[in-house]
């Protein structure tokens, strides 16, 4: 097995106080299912994806079943994420999506998929175009969902998270070894590289028929190793003419309840967490779940923040995105007095502050890369040395420690978002 070290724990203490967790992740929790009365989706990529619409407002529709497909690739479908009535759809001149909100509709059913019997990697992957869950694969460079028929160059699955109050994602898959299973062995049919499994260090996962394509890295339970950047880095890096997938394990999971039933199935698990939080909790809903909805009653008194995804690396949500296992109340901080004139004027004027290198910044990428050379680099816009020292195996998530330990303006994580669209534009696959 392959092992992990860790940041150093002055680092870690800085991570701490933002939140406890669900169970296994700092503090107790309760678990339910909730399906919100309303439900919403949105693009998948960030550039520029035409759909065609399958559906029509007041359309009854059944969880599973596609709604959009993609202009220039009809196979590759995006799903209603539950039994609903289709209430209002969002999309711009260019055919671009920008939401689709469903009402729910318990009694529409769920859709029933046809499952090939000889399932050889391009029968797998046009299954899973087809139903939506070609999503639930992000690749690298420039962490974009897998879209076309390039076989990555490996596969890494994520049965780990290190993010505060993130919840381990291996209890949530527990009871579903025989689904791990056939999901892991359809991964093995989709590259001809490596399929990479990080887990907690010791834990144990149910993967005994791909065992012989199936390589375990043991990671310890501190941040940043819960993440998929460093592991690429170290294991399989990206590249693009060699590009890597990661894909959370309970997506995997997914993948072989398709495989055994012809179903999608129909709620995800998602973390509650945040000091804003009266308890932590789990829950299962169904993708694109009204995030107010699923707060109602449950945050302490007071202005809050509601971030999808972690303290460190989450946006303002309200809707649960597609690939997010978490969400995050903080307490909103009063207004602050607006500055005197001369010196909101100064700061707007004033360079960027240096950043200082730290025992905690060298450790932020998991001790895998020279952190301040990569960036100097990243800030510099130079992309020959970037490239070489591994940004394009990395997303902004796994920027997100090095900005919160240095407070970078502007953001070394959009740096690198910048950084990668400008290589992809140099090597013509933008």
């Amino acid at each position: 097995m392959a092992s992990e070290e860790a940041i150093g724990p002055r680092a870690q203490e800085g991570l701490r106080p933002m939140g406890t967790g669900p169970a296994g992740a700092g503090g107790s929790a309760h678990t339910e299912t909730r399906i919100t009365a309303e439900a919403s989706i949105r693009s998948p990529f960030r550039g520029d994806f035409r759909v065609e619409l399958l559906v029509a407002p007041g359309d009854v529709v059944a969880q599973g079943q596609p709604v959009l497909r993609a202009t220039k690739a009809h196979a590759f479908t995006i799903t209603a994420p539950m039994p609903a009535k289709v209430a209002s759809i969002d999309m711009d001149r260019g055919q671009r999506l920008k939401s689709m909100l469903f009402y729910h509709e318990p009694g529409a059913g769920r859709h029933v998929f046809d499952v090939p019997d000889a399932m050889d990697g391009p029968v797998i992957w046009r299954l899973l175009a087809n139903t939506g869950l070609w999503r639930a694969f992000r690749q690298r460079p420039g962490a974009s969902p897998a879209f076309g028929d390039i076989r990555p160059a490996a596969i890494l699955v994520m049965a780990h998270d290190t993010r505060p109050g993130a919840g381990r994602p291996l209890d949530w898959v527990r009871s579903r070894g025989a689904e791990i299973e056939a999901g892991l062995e359809a991964l093995t049919r989709l590259t001809d590289g490596p399929v990479l499994m990080v887990r907690p260090r010791g834990a144990e996962v149910d993967q005994r028929h791909a065992t012989g394509r199936v390589t375990l890295i043991d990671a310890p339970d501190v941040h940043p190793l819960g993440l998929a950047g460093p592991h690429v880095l170290r294991h399989a890096p990206a590249s693009f003419d060699r590009p890597v997938w990661d894909i959370h394990i309970e997506a995997v999971a997914d993948i072989g309840a398709l495989i055994r039933t012809g179903m999608i199935p129909a709620t995800k698990t998602v973390a509650l967490t945040g000091p804003g939080m009266r308890t932590p909790l789990l829950q299962r809903v169904q993708a694109g779940a009204d995030v107010r909805e699923l707060l109602l009653g449950k945050v302490v008194p007071g202005n809050h923040l509601v971030l999808g995804g972690s303290a460190i690396d989450g946006a303002p949500a309200r809707w649960v995105r597609w690939g997010s296992h978490q969400v995050t109340v903080l307490m909103a901080p009063p207004p602050e007095k607006p500055p005197h004139w001369l010196r909101a004027a100064l700061s707007r004027t004033a360079r960027p502050l240096p950043v200082i290198p730290t025992a905690g910044l060298d450790r932020a990428l998991g001790g895998v890369v020279p952190v301040m050379p990569l960036i100097r680099a990243i800030s510099a816009g130079d992309t020959e040395t970037a490239t070489a020292l591994g940004a394009l195996s990395l997303v902004e998530e796994d920027l997100a420690l090095v900005d919160y330990l240095t407070g970078a303006e502007p953001r070394i994580a959009r740096q690198l978002r910048a950084l990668i669209d400008r290589a992809a534009v140099e090597e013509g696959v933008a």
